[in-house]
């Protein structure tokens, strides 16, 4: 036991090292800093998700006293070294500690269960320990045969963690739909227990405010998210069906994704192990969701890090399978996957951030950087730096009142102008603009003061962002926008971006 023991905490420590280096390497993403904007008014519910990570933000940047990206992250890389723990022990539970280790390679492995939701803050890094966590209190009611006080208490402990995952991500709710499957198809006994419909209860008790919110807000977020994937008048899109499966592919790992679908094969052959029941209670926890995903994608654009908690049920029979083979055949699949994993790594942080310049347009200042990815997660500690000098110039020079707020017109790069910009300024941000592009930058305008009339301000975006139709929104809110000012921002000795700074003149209400 203390072998495993002592292997599992190693790899838990290496692994967050990584992590921990990576997140000192990187400017936030767009959604983490937009999802760091939720810490700064907790709510029940935003417009784009439940509150879990506005909540986590807000413990490990201890109360917002801690300014920077390391403590933003901290919650997604704690909730990491958890959930590698958590695969551990449901591998264990499953088959044996063997197998337990090889889910935990797997699961390291993975961009998806190991970067986007393990290293970057998202709705996804919370959600992820109570995805894992209610599956394996699943696993163990799966295992009890009768009901008594111990099976009584795991079905109301998966009803509380089944909630705290709908709190993080309402994707979560396929927890439910999982039960509802194994349950008509599985062990129709569930069906006849009523601790299953009081753990529902509870669920739904807990998840409540997302609905009293969205009540009080007109159901706005499933506007939103239905005008994303309603199949309404949608024509088949093969590119993003092409695009979600290579996602799919890619985020979890090429050997993790073929590992995930080759165990899918095993379990429906009944070969070995996968009469067991918990293999299929583990196929109705991720079938459902991947493939609601790709019918979806079929019609609509999708984001392939949505089935990610469902490919992290697959990883776990794959680490079972792979107990099932030569150990030598099996640990080379597992240096092949974190071979990949530490190269792809290795060669992301060095492109972010020693490509020289740009890999997106040069011709001209309005559009230097435009389709360059990687500018998303870089610059930005220099560009604060540069916006605050250009800023306290024309303090000095008077050319704009003092404490002039800045306008916003879109949620990204909004969030990142109140992370690195006003962070040294002090100035506030104003959003103007459609609701749907402002997404909760459009409630956040309901508790600041609106700019007096007359006032000036300024308008800021980047050029790799920045859109004509931008300053015609603006054009209804101002007497007069003035030519941009363009602050060169640089990655190994060559502009890789420029900082647009319009002033605004005669804010007219």
């Amino acid at each position: 036991m203390n072998f495993w023991n002592n292997r599992i905490w190693l790899l838990i420590f290496v692994a967050t090292i990584l992590r921990l280096l990576i997140a000192l390497c990187l400017n936030l993403g767009n959604d983490e800093v937009y999802y760091w904007t939720y810490a700064q008014d907790l709510q029940w519910n935003y417009f784009d998700h439940p509150p879990m990570v506005a909540w986590l933000i807000r413990i490990t940047t201890f109360n917002l006293t801690v300014h920077h990206e390391v403590w933003v992250r901290a919650g997604a890389i704690l909730s990491s070294a958890i959930c590698t723990f958590l695969i551990y022990k449901m591998g264990a539970t499953l088959y044996n500690r063997r197998a337990g280790w090889y889910a935990a390679l797997l699961y390291t492995s993975s961009f998806y269960c190991s970067i986007i939701a393990g290293t970057f803050i998202l709705p996804d890094s919370p959600q992820m320990v109570f995805w894992l966590w209610s599956i394996f209190i699943l696993i163990k009611i799966s295992q009890s045969s009768t009901i008594n006080p111990h099976h009584k208490r795991l079905w109301c402990y998966f009803g509380i963690i089944a909630g705290l995952c709908i709190l993080c991500k309402v994707h979560a709710v396929f927890l439910w739909v999982a039960v509802g499957l194994f349950a008509c198809f599985g062990n129709r006994n569930w069906l006849r227990n009523p601790w299953l419909y009081i753990a529902a209860l509870i669920s739904f008790f807990i998840a409540s405010p997302i609905l009293l919110w969205n009540i009080e807000h007109h159901f706005i977020t499933y506007t939103y998210h239905g005008s994303r994937v309603s199949l309404v008048a949608a024509g088949l899109n093969p590119i993003a069906f092409f695009r979600e499966l290579f996602g799919e592919f890619f985020y979890n790992n090429p050997v993790v994704f073929l590992l995930s679908w080759a165990s899918i094969g095993l379990w429906y052959r009944n070969k070995k192990h996968a009469r067991k029941k918990e293999f299929s209670l583990l196929i109705c926890c991720s079938l459902p969701l991947i493939i609601v995903l790709l019918v979806l994608a079929l019609f609509r654009e999708t984001l392939p890090h949505w089935s990610g908690p469902a490919y992290s049920c697959l990883i776990l029979v794959s680490g079972v399978r792979l107990a099932f083979y030569p150990k030598r055949r099996a640990n080379q699949l597992i240096i092949i996957a974190l071979s990949f994993y530490l190269v792809v790594v290795i060669a992301g942080i060095l492109v972010i951030n020693l490509w020289p310049g740009t890999m997106g347009k040069t011709e001209d200042k309005y559009t230097t950087g435009k389709g360059d990815v990687t500018l998303d997660l870089y610059g930005w500690n220099e560009t604060g730096r540069k916006f605050k000098q250009f800023y306290l110039a024309d303090q000095a020079k008077g050319l704009m009142q003092a404490n002039a707020p800045i306008i916003v017109n879109k949620w990204f790069p909004a969030s990142h102008i109140d992370f690195y910009l006003t962070a040294h300024t002090q100035q506030k941000t104003y959003a103007i603009g459609p609701l749907f592009d402002l997404h909760q930058y459009y409630f956040y305008n309901l508790r600041k003061q609106q700019p007096a009339l007359g006032s000036d301000a300024y308008y800021i975006t980047t050029s790799n962002m920045f859109k004509t139709e931008d300053l015609e929104v603006n054009k209804t809110a101002f007497e007069k926008i003035e030519r941009p000012s363009f602050i060169p921002i640089y990655r190994n000795g060559k502009i890789c971006k420029y900082l647009l700074v319009f002033r605004l003149r005669g804010f007219k209400g």
